[in-house]
C-alpha cells in the first residue's frame, strides 16, 4: 500500500502514482472542473498526465511536506480526486487547492480534507500563512474556503484568470479552532 500522508473521516490522501492517470484523465474531462479552472488541451492525453505524475512526484520529493496529493474515499477505496499544499506558482506563497470527482461534491469532503490540511500546514509544517484561489463563479469553493476559516483578500489576475484570493494565518487559524470561544470546530 502506498503511504498515506493526510487522513480523514471519509478520505485519506497518499502521493501520485502512475497508476492515477485514468483517474486524472478523466477528471480532466469533468465540465464542471474545466469551466473553473481552465486546463490545457493536452491535459486529456496520456503522455501529458504521466508526464503531469512524474513532475508532481519530483516536487513531492523535493519539497519537504508540501504537494498534490490524491484523495481516496474510504468507503469503496475509490479515486476521490486530488489535493494540493504548494508554492503559488513561482512565489514563495504558499496555496491549498483541491478537485473532487463530481459524484462526491457537495458531499463537505472538499471541507473536511482542507480543514486536516490546513491543520497540517500550521501545527506540523509551522507555515505562517496559506493561501486559497477559486474562480468568481465558483460558489462552491468560496463556501469551502471561507467555511475553513479564510477571508476574502482581493480579486485580482492569475496567470491571465481573474481569481479571487483568500487567506489565513497561522494566529487566525488557532484563534478559530483552539481558543475557549472558537466558532469552527476543530475538523
Amino acid at each position: 500500500m502506498k503511504k498515506i500522508i493526510l487522513e480523514t473521516e471519509h478520505l485519506y490522501l497518499r502521493e501520485c502514482v502512475e497508476s492515477d492517470v485514468d483517474d486524472f484523465m478523466e477528471l480532466d474531462k469533468d465540465s464542471e472542473k474545466i469551466k473553473f479552472m481552465p486546463i490545457p488541451k493536452e491535459a486529456v492525453s496520456r503522455e501529458f498526465q504521466l508526464n503531469n505524475i512524474k513532475r508532481l512526484q519530483d516536487n513531492y520529493n523535493n519539497q519537504i511536506g508540501l504537494g498534490v496529493w490524491t484523495a481516496i474515499e474510504k468507503r469503496n477505496n475509490s479515486f476521490a480526486g486530488w489535493f494540493a499544499l504548494k508554492h503559488l506558482g513561482r512565489s514563495e506563497d504558499i496555496e491549498i487547492a483541491y478537485c473532487i470527482v463530481e459524484r462526491l461534491r457537495g458531499m463537505g469532503y472538499a471541507t473536511e480534507m482542507s480543514g486536516r490540511i490546513l491543520e497540517y500546514a500550521f501545527m506540523e509544517l509551522k507555515l505562517e500563512k496559506i493561501l486559497g484561489l477559486t474562480n468568481p463563479e465558483n460558489t462552491a469553493s468560496k463556501k469551502v474556503l471561507e467555511k475553513i476559516g479564510m477571508s476574502f483578500n482581493e480579486k485580482k489576475l492569475h496567470n491571465g484568470i481573474e481569481m479571487l484570493f483568500y487567506s489565513i494565518d497561522v494566529k487566525s487559524y488557532k484563534r478559530l479552532h483552539y481558543s475557549p470561544t472558537a466558532n469552527i470546530s476543530r475538523i
